[in-house]
């Protein structure tokens, strides 16, 4: 007798191998090119076809990061898994290259058009895409329905950058796509310690948000920069120099606990490179280096296309570089480089030497202020000798700590920032003479473009893709 039964497993068998192989598809477009289908080769065109004029996509490995975690959660093969899957790269084709047509979103991400239909169905009912009729007109004339524009929903969400410096205090509000909404900045209350200055960052967020009729339930995501070392898992500093009672404490908890809402804490010389990345000098570069030089020194490190922060987080505290400086002012042991170097080292130096002749000159020019670098490079502009030799030792010892950095890690362009990078760009000739006779290829060494923001825009931009990625992962983890 003949046992249909064998017949029937096989079929299941069978039809559960080609779902297993089309979901595998999906996460690898090699199999269906081995297969001479046309849909995955439009799709891989689709997917480098970037649309370079968005101010920021989300990183291409955001979409398949999460896939194998979320194909594992899903019964394998199984249309709701495959279902997520679709969703999820109709959602990245869109923030990658909107605004798209049906069509196009077809073309690039390589899914049908009822697949296609049915995911934007599902992210239009979330909100996290606009369908708008185009603006161009049809070609053929006739009658019928307008073609749609699909674009990114980049107001669904705000984000909130914080930059804590040892002189100022900055928040920046943004829409998804960077686009600023609010910029506020005050004046570090250093003498009143910790307290005060989480007070001064929740005075400046407030504000922020009532002037600009924002919710809380509005805001994606917090990011907050400082200095110092800080684990970047737990927001806590360890050691800080610049701050008063600015060690030994988790920030991310002090700040949520304030802000009532989760802020993600990292080091700001880690987000200024990240900021760089994004929207200034290292901009399509894979490997650079910001050297922060103001009240104290930071170093933020891009290495192949990503922020390096070491093993646990500390990664560029050059101002720990034990140089050997000559050190009669007795500097923290392991400190001598951002103790001399730094604004508030050349301001200590000018003390030092302050019975000197000329010394009154740059009294006299710095007015009822107390003398600061940037004063004493404006009386070295103007030809006063003991200005124009403290300067010029802090562009040696300035030249030392960048040839150092840059013997390690052959960045294509090093960036000077911070508040006493104005002063120095005047000097970038002789920076640059000095870090090539001891370096063997000196990198292209500029100022900042973007000034005192740099940090501030890095956090944007972390905070931008903390909400896509919880996007994702929302996409991903969904039951239907």
């Amino acid at each position: 007798m003949f046992d249909t039964s064998v017949i029937w497993i096989r079929v299941a068998c069978a039809t559960k191998t080609l779902l297993l192989f089309v979901c595998f598809c999906q996460l690898c477009p090699a199999p269906r090119l081995l297969l001479n289908c046309p849909s995955p080769v439009r799709h891989i065109r689709g997917l480098l076809r970037v649309n370079r004029t968005r101010s920021l996509p989300i990183l291409s490995s955001t979409f398949s990061e999460f896939l194998p975690a979320a194909f594992t959660r899903s019964s394998s093969g199984s249309p709701a898994g495959l279902r997520r899957l679709n969703v999820a790269r109709v959602f990245e084709t869109v923030r990658l290259n909107g605004p798209l047509t049906r069509q196009s979103i077809g073309e690039i991400s390589g899914l049908s058009k009822p697949t296609v239909n049915e995911a934007l169905e599902i992210l239009n009912n979330e909100k996290l895409i606009s369908l708008n009729e185009a603006k161009t007109k049809s070609t053929t004339g006739r009658p019928g329905p307008k073609a749609q524009q699909i674009t990114f929903n980049k107001d669904r969400k705000k984000i909130v950058a914080i930059d804590i410096g040892g002189s100022n205090i900055r928040l920046l509000v943004s829409d998804l796509d960077g686009n600023i909404i609010a910029t506020l900045m005050q004046s570090t209350p250093l003498k009143n310690g910790r307290k005060a200055i989480l007070a001064k960052v929740k005075e400046l967020y407030d504000t922020a948000l009532t002037e600009n009729k924002i919710k809380v339930s509005d805001i994606g995501s917090i990011v907050a920069g400082s200095p110092g070392t800080i684990d970047p898992a737990t927001g806590e500093i360890t050691r800080s120099y610049n701050l008063p009672d600015w060690e030994n404490f988790s920030l991310s908890d002090e700040l949520s606990k304030v802000l009532k809402k989760q802020v993600n804490v990292e080091n700001e010389a880690h987000l200024a490179i990240y900021g760089e990345h994004w929207r200034g000098g290292a901009k399509d570069l894979a490997n650079a280096a910001a050297m922060s030089v103001g009240v104290g020194i930071g170093l933020g490190l891009l290495i192949n296309g990503q922020v390096y922060r070491g093993f646990n987080g500390i990664a560029g505290e050059v101002g720990n570089l034990p140089l050997q400086i000559a050190d009669e002012a007795k500097s923290p042991v392991n400190a001598n480089f951002e103790f001399h170097a730094s604004a508030v080292g050349l301001e200590r130096n000018f003390e030092a030497v302050k019975n000197k002749e000329g010394a009154k000159e740059i009294i006299k020019l710095a007015g009822t202020s107390p003398v600061s670098a940037k004063t004493i490079y404006a009386a070295a502009a103007k030809g006063n000798k003991l200005a124009t030799e403290l300067v010029n030792q802090q562009l040696e010892l300035l030249s030392r700590g960048i040839a150092s950095v840059c013997c390690i890690t052959n960045p294509e362009v090093f960036i000077l920032e911070g508040g006493l990078a104005p002063a120095l760009e005047p000097h970038l000739k002789t920076i640059s003479k000095m870090v090539q006779k001891i370096t063997l290829i000196a990198p292209k060494i500029v100022i900042s473009e973007l000034k005192d923001l740099a940090t501030a825009y890095g956090a944007l931009r972390r905070g931008i893709e903390n909400v896509d990625r919880a996007t994702l992962i929302s996409i991903l983890q969904e039951t239907a």
